[in-house]
């Protein structure tokens, strides 16, 4: 289900200065507040997704950790300890996780971040569990 007119204004108001990408736009318009269970537990849906950078300054604010909030809109967060953002003129999508102080780029675009979760999603339904190893966080 995808986001109203004024949800989608809410959160361009929260981005303040920061120019969203178009697939980000795109993604608000389409399943902005919800995809079934696609991102379960993690909160990158309206109106859960505004509270993102509230999520960021906690995790930077915790000792040892080095995550910048400068020049970054944060989209979402998982269970708090993980937040996703973008960088100024970048389409990639960028997460940072507590404990882990290194930021590392998840995909080189929104749509390659959302058909990865598509796949985990999708082979954890058919087999019952996550793919063994490393997952893969970026397309060739």
């Amino acid at each position: 289900m995808g986001c109203s007119a004024s949800e989608m204004e809410d959160v361009s108001s929260s981005a303040g200065s920061f120019r969203l990408p178009d697939q980000y736009l795109a993604f608000l318009q389409v399943m902005g507040r919800r995809a079934g269970n696609l991102f379960k537990g993690t909160d990158i849906f309206y109106p859960r997704l505004l509270e993102a950078r509230e999520a960021a300054i906690d995790v930077a604010s915790q000792g040892g950790e080095s995550l910048s909030l400068e020049n970054r809109f944060f989209f979402g967060h998982h269970q708090g300890y993980k937040v996703y953002f973008f960088e100024p003129n970048s389409s990639a999508v960028f997460a940072y996780q507590e404990g882990h102080p290194e930021v590392r780029m998840l995909a080189k675009s929104l749509l390659a971040f959302l058909q990865h979760a598509l796949e985990l999603r999708w082979h954890q339904r058919s087999w019952g569990h996550l793919p063994v190893g490393r997952p893969r966080l970026m397309r060739p």
